[in-house]
């Protein structure tokens, strides 16, 4: 098979893993990039979202631009001694160990919070208007018959095809093109209900500050039964984000996966906690509940020339404050590999080499904020509520996941490429397709 020295790369989705993948590709001049965006414009939903030492620096290796256009909006904690803090960790049950320190996590840059839209805003301008294409919902993926099978055809919601030597799916946790590399049936295919409920909700810091003091000021995590209550500020010191967390909720009548709820369901929720989770619960207005959703574990992120990242290949739920992070991550290997790329015949042995570096890590992230989750709502039968087990516990706990050598990560993605076409070169194989790979050449170009 003759291979194209112009490579197409089309990007379905266009949040933050997605937009950080194009401006790393976008390098490299033998690509040509296109963003398949469902939504009429680019848009995320959520208020805050925290980037920790690993994202930060993916981003700075992807472009040093994306890494400004974090900054521009970060906000950190404002007292000087939580410079370097994650979260301070504090009983959030009533009575005697209302406030009891648990544990305060630290890291190399604390806990740093941008707004999402703000941030996809600024990562906005580092695309050209061009590539970028709105109100495209795929429904379908096939080999294009045009030509020889050797490209995918994309069919959109509203009629409209496209095709390309690679397609990368970072459509989200309801990911279209997961379904296509899984096939629909496949367990893993969807996200399920984890049991747990988050209620957001924004607060005034002039208000929040009234009602509970410095403690509006800087990251703080109330643990207690069954729960917990996140607090940190956003919007430059402007606006305290509130998640409050139930888990052992049982079902979910979905969708939506996010509605409106009302402010005495929250309180009832979290009555009888300790006094600073109270106040701040009794401050919320007009707060959303959110169904916390993840992922069984795919078997693997690629299948011929089509992959997913982020939340399309390993949705994670919050609770390590991850999931953006691992996204961006993908991209920078992604990026990385793609360099490399300098004909369409090197995409499979790009994406096989993303995918043996980045599947075990990303799982991992998953298994260990659903953990995560058991300890910080006291479902941990040894740490429980003990201030001395909980230290024992954390102490070191996210290391493997703030401490990761990127550099050194790339550099074994790179290496297994090399690898990858040096087999291929030697034996004059053709690489096979990992997985199934659910790609029948279409019967019609309809």
């Amino acid at each position: 098979m003759a291979f194209s020295n112009r490579v197409s790369v089309a990007i379905i989705g266009g949040g933050i893993g997605g937009l950080s993948l194009a401006i790393g590709l976008l390098q490299n001049k033998t690509l040509d990039v296109a963003i398949f965006e469902t939504a009429p414009k680019f848009a995320e939903i959520g208020a805050g979202v925290a980037l920790g030492p690993n994202a930060q620096q993916a981003l700075a290796l992807i472009s040093p631009a994306a890494e400004r256009a974090f900054r521009i909006h970060a906000t950190t904690s404002l007292s000087p001694e939580f410079e370097h803090v994650w979260f301070d960790f504090r009983n959030g049950n009533a009575g005697e160990k209302d406030g009891e320190v648990l544990s305060k996590v630290e890291n190399e840059t604390g806990q740093q919070t941008v707004h999402r839209a703000k941030f996809l805003d600024e990562l906005v301008k580092l695309i050209p208007r061009e590539i970028a294409h709105f109100g495209k919902r795929l429904v379908h993926i096939q080999k294009d018959p045009v030509s020889g099978g050797a490209q995918y055809k994309l069919f959109f919601e509203d009629g409209t095809t496209a095709s390309a030597d690679c397609v990368i799916g970072a459509d989200g946790i309801h990911s279209s093109v997961r379904k296509h590399l899984l096939g629909e049936s496949h367990p893993a295919a969807s996200p399920v209900f984890t049991g747990t409920v988050v209620y957001r909700g924004l607060i005034p810091m002039d208000v929040a500050r009234d009602a509970i003091g410095e403690f509006a000021d800087n990251s703080y995590m109330w643990c207690g039964d069954g729960g917990m209550v996140m607090t940190y500020p956003i919007d430059h010191g402007e606006t305290l984000n509130v998640v409050g967390t139930r888990n052992n909720k049982g079902g979910w009548d979905g969708p939506p996966y996010a509605r409106p709820v009302d402010e005495e369901t929250v309180r009832n929720d979290f009555m009888g906690w300790g006094e600073i989770p109270s106040k701040v619960i009794q401050l919320l207005k007009q707060p959303t509940m959110w169904a916390i959703l993840d992922h069984y574990p795919a078997p693997y992120y690629y299948s011929g020339n089509v992959a997913i990242m982020g939340d399309a290949a390993h949705a994670t739920t919050p609770f390590q404050g991850a999931g953006a992070g691992q996204a961006i991550e993908d991209a920078l290997v992604l990026s990385t590999l793609f360099q490399q790329v300098t004909n369409s015949g090197l995409v499979r042995p790009a994406l096989a080499a993303y995918n043996d570096v980045r599947l075990r890590r990303t799982q991992k992230v998953v298994a260990t904020s659903r953990d995560a989750l058991r300890l910080f709502c006291f479902n941990d039968r040894y740490v429980d509520g003990d201030a001395q087990r909980w230290r024992e516990v954390w102490d070191g706990r996210m290391d493997w996941l703030w401490g990761m050598d990127l550099e050194k990560q790339n550099m074994e993605a790179v290496n297994l490429f090399a690898d990858i076409v040096a087999r291929q070169s030697s034996t004059r194989e053709t690489m096979p397709k990992f997985g199934p790979g659910p790609f029948p050449v279409a019967t019609s170009t309809v």
